[in-house]
C-alpha cells in the first residue's frame, strides 16, 4: 500500500474516531427534558428531518412530502392538544389528538398505535422527539390515510427520532448535531426523511380531516 493510501486511511480513521461520541458525551445529548411546563412545545413546528427503525414507517416517510405539528394547551392540566397537517403523495390530511403528559414523558394513541415520546435537547426553536411506538392492525391505518405501503397484521414496535423547527430549513451545524444524537440512540446512515422546501406545506385546515 503506497504512502498516499496509508495517509488517506489514517485520516479517515482519525475522523471516524473523533466523530463517534462516547457514552459520557452522549448522555447530555439524549437526556429527556422536563415537561412540567409543556408550553415549550406550544406553537407550530415543521418536520425537517427524521429517522425510523422499521420498514413500514420508512415506507410512510417515503410518501410524506411534508408535515407540521401544532401543540396547544388543553382544558386538562396534564394534557396538550397535537394538531397535525400532513402532505402525503400530494394529498393533505389533518389530524388532532390529545397528548397526556406524565413527568418527562408524553403519551398519545392514534389508530391502534400508542406512542411514548420524550423531548430531547436541541437547537434554538427546535423540538427533538424521541419516540417509541407499539402498533397493530396497521392495515386500518393504511386504508384510512390512503397509503400504498405493504403491511402485516402483526403487532410491531418502532423507534423514531424526529427533529422539528419553527423555520423551513435547518443549519448544517444543527443537522450534524442531530445526526450525532441519532448515532447515540443507535440510528445510522442518512436520515429517512429530509424535508425538501420545494414541496411546501399544507395550509391549516386545508387537509381532509382524518377521524381517529
Amino acid at each position: 500500500m503506497n504512502r498516499w493510501l496509508s495517509a488517506h486511511f489514517l485520516v479517515a480513521g482519525l475522523f471516524l474516531s473523533c466523530s463517534a461520541l462516547t457514552s459520557e458525551e452522549c448522555q447530555p445529548l439524549v437526556t429527556p427534558l422536563s415537561l412540567v411546563d409543556p408550553s415549550m412545545m406550544y406553537g407550530r413546528s415543521n418536520f425537517l428531518v427524521g429517522y425510523v427503525d422499521h420498514n413500514f414507517y420508512k415506507g410512510i416517510l417515503k410518501t410524506t412530502d411534508s408535515s407540521w405539528l401544532n401543540f396547544t394547551a388543553s382544558t386538562s392540566a396534564n394534557e396538550v392538544v397535537m394538531s397535525q397537517e400532513n402532505k402525503m403523495n400530494g394529498t393533505c390530511l389533518s389530524t388532532s389528538v390529545k397528548v397526556t403528559i406524565d413527568g418527562n414523558t408524553a403519551i398519545t394513541s392514534i389508530a391502534n398505535t400508542t406512542s411514548v415520546f420524550h423531548l430531547l435537547p436541541s437547537c434554538e426553536g427546535c423540538l427533538l422527539l424521541s419516540i417509541k411506538a407499539t402498533a397493530r392492525d396497521l392495515d386500518k391505518l393504511t386504508t384510512m390515510m390512503k397509503l400504498n405501503v405493504a403491511v402485516s397484521g402483526e403487532e410491531i414496535n418502532i423507534r423514531s427520532l424526529y427533529l422539528l423547527g419553527r423555520e423551513a430549513t435547518l443549519k448544517d451545524s444543527d443537522l450534524e448535531r442531530f445526526k450525532q444524537q441519532a448515532s447515540c440512540l443507535g440510528f445510522s446512515g442518512e436520515p429517512d426523511l429530509i424535508y425538501d422546501p420545494k414541496k411546501g406545506f399544507c395550509a391549516e385546515g386545508e387537509g381532509l380531516k382524518v377521524e381517529i
